[in-house]
């Protein structure tokens, strides 16, 4: 069941605000580099990278510019930036391309992307985990 068109635009605005904030973060702190301090439990606890490590690195090195760094840290980094670059202009998207914005909208849509983004992910991890051990 759909939300109303009203209710549709009032639920962009608070997380077009967040993802304007994450991105404003990465122009911020990406220029200035992140501490290096482990941010990933798994890896802290078991001295291997999970699928996610450098995600976050990733995501901020593309905000700093350093779009190499961000490849090396985590591809993956990439798709989340879209993301967040989608959400932020969604009000935006609404307006000009309501055809695309329900579209993206969809569950069928937002299913297949995240089931593509978090195989990808998965056989990523997997392929890294097996090039270390080479």
């Amino acid at each position: 069941m759909r939300m109303p068109a009203a209710q549709e635009r009032h639920s962009r605005g608070p997380v077009s605000a967040l993802a304007g904030a994450a991105l404003l973060a990465t122009l911020i702190v990406g220029r200035l580099g992140l501490p290096d301090v482990p941010l990933c439990w798994f890896r802290f606890l078991t001295g291997l990278p999970c699928p996610g490590c450098g995600l976050t690195r990733s995501v901020f090195a593309i905000g700093g510019g350093n779009f190499a760094a961000a490849w090396q840290s985590n591809p993956f980094g990439y798709v989340v930036y879209g993301v967040l670059v989608v959400l932020f202009l969604s009000p935006l998207l609404a307006r000009v391309a309501p055809r695309l914005t329900a579209l993206l909208e969809s569950n069928r849509f937002i299913y297949v992307f995240a089931m593509v983004n978090f195989t990808g992910l998965l056989v990523f991890g997997l392929v890294r985990l097996v090039l270390l051990w080479n």
